[in-house]
């Protein structure tokens, strides 16, 4: 049979492999736990990098937007810009245009107002040319009165050289 001592000693190895079990079984424990965090916060760093990831997209594509969206703006303007800029012209051209026709047709009123100025001034002191008698401008400006008082030749007698009623 066995002594005393030795299944003192059996009960105390048996111990010491129960404690080194429960040691190794705690260091397991203590991995896999260690392995389990792990996982969750790689995990957890992948579902950050994925959401990161998302709003890089979407903010990027709002920055696309609202490019575009500028740029549509600016070429509106621009070409809002052009029309104005073209009418403008085109008014101005056409004001350009009116005014030099009233500028000429103002021009040539004022030559025949003189014109008709002067004649009338020839006319009145005996210097006008004898063919305007078949100007139609002085026939409808000017009366001719016939009167046949006598031949002496005198002023206002109607046979006086200077008078236009002979």
């Amino acid at each position: 049979m066995e002594s005393h001592g030795q299944r003192q000693s059996y009960k105390g190895q048996t111990q010491e492999r129960n404690r080194q079990k429960r040691s190794q079984d705690r260091d397991y424990d203590m991995t896999q736990e260690a392995r389990r965090k792990a996982e969750e916060a790689e995990e957890a760093k992948n579902k950050t990098y994925e959401t990161a990831q998302q709003a890089k997209e979407k903010t990027q594509s709002t920055m696309n937007q609202v490019k575009d969206k500028a740029a549509q703006a600016a070429e509106e303007a621009r070409r809002k810009a052009q029309e104005a800029a073209e009418k403008t012209k085109e008014t101005a051209q056409a004001g350009k245009e009116k005014t030099s026709g009233i500028l000429q047709q103002t021009g040539e009123t004022m030559k025949n107002i003189a014109q008709g100025a002067a004649d009338a001034v020839r006319s009145t002191i005996g210097m006008a040319k004898n063919d305007d008698q078949d100007d139609p401008y002085y026939r409808e400006t000017t009366t001719t009165t016939r009167t046949n008082t006598g031949t002496t030749g005198a002023p206002g007698t109607g046979n006086y050289p200077g008078n236009r009623n002979y």
